[in-house]
């Protein structure tokens, strides 16, 4: 038996009740299969939320509790990226299986990487870890030279065209065309690697693609990465999301961050389908990122055209979903939460700048002067003396700081005067592991972002320009994702309703894995004849 998990990031119940008459095969599923709203974790956020999807426990049981989780003995700059198996407590759904002797693959999930199991019959790959930090943002070059990844590049203008010369080599670039994908050689740090990137010619100068490394650590094995590289890579390019840093720093117009998703889509595709089709296997999981990028940008914008693109980008997981359709016996789909349109972001790090328990130097955060850190998902983390390694706050101050901090976030108000945090929870003693010591929700209409290169403590949106969707902190229509499925030991035409948590649990029952605990239940009703 082959059963294939599909994980659209975003896709939310109501839009997709609300399209689905318009999307043939969620249509088909939804009438001969299973489907149904999927009830997320809170924080709804997409690696927490994806670790209880393939674990079927909470968040508090396998330890994926925010974007950076904080443990003691570390330096507070250096919490563990959910975005990394080491925020795992547990064994994911791919390891159980492994360990029972199933063949495995994995194309994309937040916690496969780095493979500290190591069981030669599961394949793990997350092409996100592709990208570099330093190095894998857009550029744009301009008339003149420039230097991108270590090298010079020199352009020229020749009527409508741009003349691009880089080591010895000279490429022509029409204004409003792309070239690619091109697989050039750069420095990131000292290490020389090869990259995938696009370019635009536009009216400012090159727009170049966030580039995507050959650095083998978007893998666990070697041979798979190369062959991904040549077969799939060279062909298509590597674009992983649509570039929204690039339009919200002005360097592309809305229609070439479209352009953008297109390229993110045809990635996932072809990479996909080329992995799922290369080895034989019992159980895969892939990934889609389209829809969440789409919503980020666009759902909270109150006109048609917006709501017209998000349409396309759930058309597109509709065509990924038909095209995956034949490569198992069962198929389920499912997404790790919804959205809700959002219409100010609050810079978190900014207020507790304002207030001087945050220190910055040149939009750096200076660590050895900070007291107190947001690092998303709603939790600020004290800067510590002897929980924090380099910790700066004695213990006999924490009191004085939580309740400092805390009365000027009560102070924070909308432009009604009601207060903006609608949730401050504080701890009378500093939190233990993985928790936080102020942990926030937020009212509705507002999201919080954790980035401190921001000039003010709270911003308006921009329609399509800057985020005007979210989900995470409002147990809403951002709570709920959706649950389908059809195969040949699937329920016919049945509408069910789940948490996230109950996914594992079933997959595991199906292919006769008994005994291995969870949080969630096995959804008898999706499984034929109760599995």
């Amino acid at each position: 038996m082959k059963v294939l998990l599909v994980v659209i990031d975003g896709l939310a119940y109501h839009l997709t009740e609300r399209f689905i008459e318009s999307l043939p095969t969620f249509q088909e599923v939804s009438e001969r299969g299973i489907y149904g709203p999927l009830e997320s974790t809170y924080p709804s956020i997409t690696p927490v939320a994806l670790a209880s999807l393939f674990t079927g426990l909470s968040p508090k049981t396998h330890g994926v509790v925010s974007p950076r989780i904080f443990v003691s003995g570390r330096k507070l700059q250096s919490s563990i990226s959910a975005f990394s198996s080491n925020s795992l407590m547990v064994d994911p759904i791919w390891i159980v299986l492994g360990k029972k002797g199933y063949k495995v693959v994995v194309t994309s999930a937040p916690q496969a990487l780095p493979d500290k199991w190591k069981l030669p019959n599961v394949i793990l790959l997350d092409p996100y870890k592709a990208k570099l930090k330093t190095c894998s943002e857009s550029t744009l070059l301009k008339e003149g030279d420039n230097e991108f990844l270590g090298k010079k590049w020199t352009v020229k203008t020749n009527g409508n065209d741009y003349i691009l010369h880089v080591e010895g080599e000279e490429l022509v670039v029409s204004q409003n065309s792309w070239l690619g994908p091109l697989e050039i050689s750069g420095k990131c740090g000292d290490e020389e690697l090869k990259a995938s990137i696009f370019l635009h010619g536009n009216g400012h100068g090159i727009y170049v693609t966030p580039p995507a490394f050959l650095n083998y650590k978007w893998g666990n094995n070697k041979e798979i990465v190369d062959e991904v590289w040549e077969k799939v890579v060279r062909r298509v390019g590597m674009v992983l999301d649509g570039d929204y840093k690039g339009l919200n720093r002005g360097l592309i117009s809305f229609e070439e961050y479209i352009k953008t998703v297109e390229l993110s889509y045809n990635f996932f595709v072809e990479y996909s389908l080329f992995l799922l089709r290369r080895d034989d296997w019992d159980f895969g999981i892939t990934y889609l990122p389209i829809v969440d990028n789409m919503q980020h940008l666009l759902y909270g914008v109150d006109d048609g055209r917006a709501l017209d693109y998000i349409f396309e980008a759930y058309r597109l997981a509709d065509k990924f979903l038909m095209l995956h359709q034949g490569l198992s016996d069962n198929l389920f789909l499912c997404s790790d939460h919804g959205i809700t349109k959002i219409k100010r972001r609050v810079y978190v790090n900014k207020i507790l700048e304002k207030i001087n328990v945050l220190k910055t130097d040149n939009g750096r955060i200076v660590w050895s002067k900070t007291k107190a850190y947001y690092g998303g998902g709603g939790v600020i983390r004290v800067n510590l003396k002897g929980r924090e390694e380099a910790g700066i706050v004695n213990p006999s101050e924490y009191q004085r700081l939580v309740r400092y901090i805390v009365k000027n976030l009560e102070e924070v108000r909308d432009e009604h005067g009601d207060s903006v945090f609608t949730g401050i929870y504080v701890r009378d003693s500093p939190a233990s592991e993985r928790q936080g010591d102020i942990e926030l929700s937020v009212k509705d209409y507002y999201s919080l972002s954790a980035n401190i290169d921001h000039e003010s403590e709270i911003d308006v949106v921009k329609p399509y320009q800057t985020s005007t969707g979210d989900h995470g902190f409002y147990r809403k229509e951002d709570l709920y994702g959706i649950i389908a499925g059809f195969g040949k030991d699937i329920s016919k035409g049945r509408k069910i309703k789940a948490k996230i948590v109950d996914v594992a649990p079933t997959i595991l029952k199906l292919m006769g894995v008994q005994g291995h605990k969870t949080e969630g239940r096995v959804l008898v009703e999706a499984l034929e004849n109760g599995g």
